[in-house]
């Protein structure tokens, strides 16, 4: 599974690479704010694909970016103060976890992103006490256009690597979640995360755009809640442009 994962982003990145950036200009000071229906499937839900909600907000100019729930501010060119909401990934709130596993609490971050919202490298580190690790990001995507008019793809590709702090918050089994779960007990190491996927983006009139995006992400952890190689999603809906 881990090889066809590699595949599947070494694919996006050769399209990422390889592709013009003719739609590129488009995106500086651009932003659009909406939210849209999603269908999907969490690496570490147990019960099948699951339907849902999701907003989305982009941001793009030359003081920094809002990309989801990151933020950064650029003091400098290219280099960034950022911010981060990061949403619970193990909660029976958003997928069908385990029966007998806690939910793990999302939490507040600070850090640095060296680039653009396009290519750049971003350290996070939790500042809210809820598990005092970090993540560091390596995120590769741009926007190109297609024969299709007003119509405008954007591949890309995501590396994180999530040190052992953060790793056992999401992904380690307690003596007493195994026995009331079933599961075996886990105390996980640094873990690595890689994510790909292509945003589709129409123009329906002035202000309005379409978007639709397909997303893959596999957890390189051993961990028995990681009940999926492959997490994927699909999501339809609508946005504000500005």
């Amino acid at each position: 599974m881990r090889k066809r994962v590699i595949s599947i982003l070494s694919h996006l990145l050769l399209s990422i690479i390889a592709t013009p950036a003719l739609a590129q200009d488009k995106y500086k000071d651009f932003g659009f704010v909406g939210a849209g229906l999603t269908v999907g499937e969490s690496v570490f839900s147990n019960q099948g694909a699951k339907a849902g909600a999701e907003p989305y907000l982009f941001y793009n100019s030359e003081h920094g970016f809002i990309d989801g729930s990151l933020f950064t501010y650029n003091p400098i060119p290219f280099i960034g103060l950022s911010g981060n909401l990061r949403f619970a990934e193990v909660s029976d709130d958003f997928d069908d976890i385990p029966s007998g596993i806690n939910n793990r609490d999302g939490n507040g971050e600070l850090g640095v992103t060296v680039g653009t919202v396009g290519a750049r490298l971003t350290y996070l580190h939790d500042v809210t006490d809820e598990h005092n690790g970090y993540e560091i990001q390596l995120h590769l995507g741009r926007a190109f256009d297609t024969p299709i008019t007003n119509f405008v793809l954007s591949p890309y590709v995501e590396v994180n690597y999530r040190d052992e702090k953060l790793s056992q918050h999401l992904y380690s089994i307690s003596a007493q979640e195994s026995s009331a779960s079933g599961l075996a007990e886990f105390s996980a190491d640094e873990t690595w995360v890689y994510k790909g996927g292509v945003i589709a983006l129409y123009d329906l009139s002035e202000n309005w755009l379409a978007i639709s995006e397909v997303a893959l992400e596999h957890h390189d952890s051993g961990s028995p809640l990681i009940q999926n190689d492959l997490g994927w999603e699909f999501s339809l809906g609508a946005v504000y442009k500005f």
